[in-house]
């Protein structure tokens, strides 16, 4: 008994030492129980009281650990050593009765393994099973940059070519079938996967159904992706006739099930508890469901225990024993378990173990015997403690010779399936799936016939089935992690362009692959479209994919990819529809937002602007087509955000709608509000400046005992200053500091930017310095804000200084790094008409890597014109590529002061409906800067032609309009004024090009019967009265025309003629013309008539008395 001790003991210290001196680098990879200080190294893997597994060390945390670990001294290698020995003798006991349990448990292992042997006609065994599916990993190359998209579809088309295997292997691949009794099977099977329902049709469809395996299990490897294994009625002649329970209908090859060792036909008996290793008997297939739904929740394995069917008498035996002998080295890499059956069984490999490892082993295979430590004589392994200590004890390098054992399966009545490949029916024998149950027969027939439809008719039946190939999972699985890289990084850093992109190469992908969408991959793609303001996309994807109109109506929908683009009919969901509805609301289409609401309830009867909705009931997932909170809130937020008084209306009706949050809420039916819900009603009357019923909103709130946030009173303080009590909203403030609630960011920028619209400047400073001594930093827009008000109370430098300060201090340097700040000191450099400083800053955001936007390049262009520098402000404009409505009229400004009134003119021209960038007022002041600047010119053609194209566009001149062309040519309305600059000038006189203009404009107006500004007409008046002469004359005529009113004869002095002739004349052809008028008329004419402004009139008649005639001695 004492030599069996010493030996023991001698195995232990040499497995442990070696594991001391060697580190990380230890040969073994299976331990018993991990000690206190290797427990981080090795992972344990939990077992009923009935078996003991062991795990292999994880290759990664092993390296990790070697850098930091340092060997031991002597004295901490006996203490290792001792804490060892308690883990593995917790209870000491005396040498003779330890030798005597030990050779008691071999035995008793030898006495099971000979049963086992024995006994082949039922056989049960338990398998460990995910029961959540693993992310993938996202690799590196994903997250390079965007100008390396097309590497990285090289990348992905390479990874889905080869992720056939690693799809499979993330996958369970089995389906569970009820049975009856008098052995009538269920219609649908219930996917382990996907937890859904399926037919016969379903489990065959898009599959290749195996004929058998050969030697070691491998069969055409090309087709793994889609094999499966099916129920055959041999295995359900070997069950009772009153059977009632569960059995596996098919098994997918690869997959987690069929490498754990499950077949088709194994009757399931039990799975795990909810919480726990206890396992709980299963005999129907919603019991399973249920189990699987609440299990993993808590966990993402489950235990399955199943029992072999055996064959009858008169057939082979069900397992073939193969036997084979590999020589290993440390580190193995494979978990073993000791069975009940008395062998040592592999329960996992390790991904990272040698080609030798996963080329020839598989998990069920047994360890029967290992090679002993001297000499080359084979021992036979009972346990995993003796398997263990022969492997440990080897030296570091040395190799072990280990003897293994393969049940395998052979082809008798139970398992001789047969291959059937939907893609080739053709060249199918004609007996394929004979002896497969009648389910399976009759949806071969079935799939035989789709097999020989359309594409389209195939797409539908994927559509039900949910099926797609291996390939085309993980495409949408690599798609969804290229959507949540490319949406985070534009989340962070407002790269809007790029999701789009992403979005629409996925798309591309997917037709090309012929793959249905899920849901989570298509809610991916309309989310990217969202948040690039890419609405009407998003819309055009859902209803590309499912064929419905987008605004919930009965519309008739046109699909531009001929049916390539569609999705499982599960797509259609409350996750898919609320990505459709985030696309309105951020349109402001509340309409289309209320007939998708109708048309996820199924209320077919609901119209919105005479346009009915259409029921989407049984269109899409039953279990998740109900909306919920979050998709009423996003149909309230399109409503609100419209910002009109029906938009107004609409979001009182569905809030109104939904009921207040209490516990009596039923479960089905309209949900209540939330939180998010209330701040989104106050909001829409923010919008609106209604304080008042956004505080009736607020104690709505409070009263239905949820609390409110930081947005609750932000948007309350925003609805305060709409409404236009500041005050009030300052109040506001401090009662939501009073209660706990720390404002933030945006609730101080919203009641700084209202005091400096309002020049509270001292008090908007105030609030910053409250701002850094709650710890609240400000940012760029907080700086943004504070400049432009300083510029609104025309404080430019004082903007500057502002923000030359913070650029100068190192903690608010990085502030300053943005486009707003400099664009703002842009523009007070040019109030201060410093244009010098505005390039300087330009050159400083290069610097600091700031790249200019069109507003900073506009605000540079009004400093150039400050500054007199209008050739460089036209070339800052040609430099705008798709310039705004401002960056137009500033560059109109820089044309008509560069002098390039062609130019100019056609710019204008092309603005001057409207309908294009420029707004009425935009285009009437660029038509007012035209005309002024042409007339200071003496361009008098170009003038002509300004206004022409401002009166032929539908304009009225405006007094800034008259006032412009009076500027342009230096002209007053007053006679004293017009007096002293004529005295200035001399004996100059102003050209009489000046007059005819001005007679140029009376008749335009004339044309469309427009009346003249007082001033305007008592200026040409002087003007003519100064001129003297004809210029005079005509003046005089004008003053009796406007007195005596149209279509009345007005008798010339000097002809005493009585005709009178209708000819309609022009006051610039009468001037031109007036001596041929004059002989060819006779003493009568016919004037036109001038319509005059009644403001100002006692100018009008000071300024045509100064152009009375004397008749009296003059012809």
């Amino acid at each position: 008994m004492v030599q069996y001790k010493s030996a023991a003991l001698t195995l232990l210290l040499s497995s442990t030492s070696s594991a001391i001196h060697l580190g990380s680098n230890s040969c073994a990879l299976l331990f018993p129980h991990p000690t206190r200080h290797t427990h981080k190294r090795i992972q344990s893997v939990h077992s009923p009281s009935n078996s003991r597994r062991y795990s292999a060390v994880p290759y990664d945390d092993r390296h990790s650990s070697a850098s930091s670990e340092q060997p031991p001294t002597p004295g901490a290698a006996m203490q290792l050593v001792e804490s060892q020995i308690d883990s593995l003798l917790p209870n000491p006991v005396d040498d003779d009765e330890a030798v005597e349990s030990l050779l008691a448990k071999k035995e008793e292992r030898i006495q099971a393994r000979r049963n086992s042997q024995q006994t082949s006609y039922f056989r049960s065994y338990r398998v460990t099973l995910p029961i959540v599916r693993a992310i993938p990993r996202q690799s590196a190359q994903q997250t390079g940059d965007v100008n390396g998209q097309e590497k990285s579809e090289e990348a992905l088309a390479s990874l889905v070519a080869k992720g056939q295997e690693i799809a499979i292997q993330n996958t369970v691949g089995m389906s569970l079938r009820q049975v009856y009794a008098g052995k009538r099977l269920s219609e649908l099977a219930l996917d382990v996967d996907t937890l859904r329902f399926q037919s016969f049709v379903d489990e065959l469809q898009g599959r290749t159904v195996l004929e058998s395996e050969g030697e070691n299990g491998e069969r055409n490897q090309n087709l793994s992706g889609g094999a499966i294994q099916v129920l055959q009625n041999s295995a359900l002649e070997t069950i009772r006739d009153t059977f009632d329970g569960v059995l596996v209908s098919s098994v997918a090859k690869g997959g987690l099930a069929w490498e754990a060792g499950v077949r088709a036909g194994d009757v399931l008996i039990a799975t795990s508890a909810t919480i726990g290793n206890k396992l709980w008997p299963k005999s129907t297939l919603d019991g399973v469901r249920s189990a699987i739904s609440s299990r993993k929740v808590l966990s993402p394995t489950m235990d399955f225990e199943f029992r072999r069917l055996g064959v009858h008498e008169g057939t082979e035996q069900l397992n073939n024993i193969d036997s084979f002998e590999l020589t290993l080295s440390r580190p193995i890499g494979i978990n073993v378990e000791d069975t009940d059956d008395g062998y040592v069984t592999i329960t996992g490999i390790s991904s990272k173990a040698s080609s030798v490892v996963t080329d020839n082993l598989r998990i069920g295979d047994r360890v029967v015997s290992v090679e002993s430590s001297l000499g080359n004589k084979m021992w036979q392994v009972y346990n995993t403690d003796g398997l263990i200590s022969a492997v440990t004890s080897r030296l570091p390098g040395q190799s072990v010779r280990i003897g293994f054992e393969r049940a395998e399966e052979t082809k008798d009545a139970a398992t001789d399936t047969t291959q059937f490949s939907i893609s080739g029916l053709s060249s199918l024998p004609r007996d394929v799936l004979s002896d497969a149950v009648d389910g399976f027969r009759i949806a071969k027939e079935k799939v035989t016939t789709s097999t020989a439809t359309s594409s389209q008719v195939l797409q539908q039946q994927a559509l039900k089935s949910g099926n797609q190939s291996a390939s085309q999972k993980m495409l949408l699985s690599r798609s969804r992690d290229l959507l949540r890289t490319y949406i985070a990084r534009n989340e962070a850093t407002a790269e809007r362009a790029v999701p789009v992109k992403v979005a629409d190469r996925v798309l591309e992908a997917v037709m090309e692959a012929s793959a249905a969408l899920d849901g989570r991959t298509l809610t991916l793609i309309m989310t990217a479209y969202n948040i690039c303001d890419n609405s009407e996309k998003a819309i055009q994807t859902f209803e590309e994919v499912f064929g419905l109109s987008g605004d919930g109506s009965e519309k008739e929908v046109y699909k531009t990819h001929g049916g390539k683009l569609f999705a499982d009919i599960t797509a259609l969901n409350v996750f898919s529809i609320s990505a459709l509805l985030r696309a309105h609301a951020n349109r402001g289409d509340y309409e289309s937002s209320m007939r998708v609401l109708a048309a996820m309830e199924g209320r077919a009867d609901f119209s919105v602007n005479g346009r009915k909705a259409l029921s989407w009931s049984g269109k899409g997932d039953p279990l998740n087509m109900l909306p919920d909170t979050r998709v009423y809130n996003i149909a309230l937020a399109a409503a609100a955000k419209r910002g009109t008084k029906e938009g107004l209306l609409a979001a009182i009706e569905i809030f109104d709608s939904m009921p207040d949050p209490s516990l009596d809420n039923p479960p089905f039916g309209v949900p209540a509000k939330n939180l998010v819900t209330y701040n989104t009603m106050i909001d829409a009357y923010a919008i609106q400046g209604r304080y008042q019923e956004a505080n009736d909103v607020f104690k709505a709130l409070k009263k239905s005992k949820l609390r409110p946030d930081q947005i609750t009173f932000t948007t309350l303080i925003k609805a305060s200053i709409k409404g236009g009590s500041l005050d009030r909203a300052l109040d506001l403030l401090d009662d939501m500091k009073w209660v706990g609630i720390q404002p933030d960011l945006v609730t101080y920028n919203s009641v700084i930017e209202a005091l400096c619209n309002t020049n509270r400047l001292y008090e908007a400073k105030d609030l910053v310095n409250e701002m850094e001594r709650t710890k609240v930093k400000p940012d760029s827009m907080t700086y943004v804000l504070l400049m432009k008000g300083l510029l609104k109370a025309n404080k430019p430098g004082p903007c500057l200084t502002l923000f030359e300060s913070a650029f100068a201090d190192r903690r608010t340097t990085a502030l300053t790094e943005n486009v707003q700040l400099y664009t703002t000191a842009i523009t007070a450099a040019a109030a201060l008409g410093d244009h010098e400083r505005a390039l300087e800053l330009v050159t400083r955001m290069n610097s600091a890597g700031v790249k200019p936007n069109k507003k900073t390049l506009t605000a540079l262009m009004g400093a150039c014109i400050s500054g007199k520098q209008y050739d460089a402000a036209v070339d800052i404009y040609s430099k705008i590529k798709n310039p705004d409505s401002y960056a137009i009229s500033v560059g109109l400004q820089a044309l008509c002061y560069a002098g390039k009134f062609d130019a100019a003119l056609e710019l204008i021209t092309d603005q001057k409906s409207g309908q294009k960038k420029l707004t009425g007022k935009q285009v009437m002041a660029g038509y007012n800067t035209l005309i002024m600047r042409t007339l200071e010119a003496g361009a008098f053609s170009d003038a002509r032609n300004a206004l022409t194209g401002l009166l032929s566009a539908g304009y009225i001149p405006s007094k800034t309009t008259y006032r412009s062309m009076l500027e342009g040519l230096n002209l007053r309305s007053d006679i004293a004024t017009s007096r002293n600059r004529s005295n200035s000038k001399g004996s100059s006189q102003v050209p009489n090009a000046t007059f005819q203009f001005l007679l140029f404009v009376l008749d335009s107006l004339e044309n469309r019967k427009l009346t003249i500004d007082s001033s305007f007409y008592a200026a040409t008046l002087i003007l003519g009265a100064q001129n003297g002469a004809l210029d005079k004359r005509i003046a005089y005529l004008m003053s009796q025309a406007r007195r005596n009113g149209r279509e009345k004869e007005i008798s010339l002095p000097d002809n005493e003629a009585t005709e009178l002739v209708q000819t309609h004349i022009k006051w610039e052809e009468l001037l031109l013309n007036y001596s041929t008028y004059k002989e060819e008329l006779g003493s009568k004419l016919q004037l036109p008539f001038i319509r005059v402004s009644s403001n100002d009139f006692g100018r009008v008649l000071a300024a045509e008395q100064a152009v009375t005639y004397q008749a009296s001695g003059r012809r």
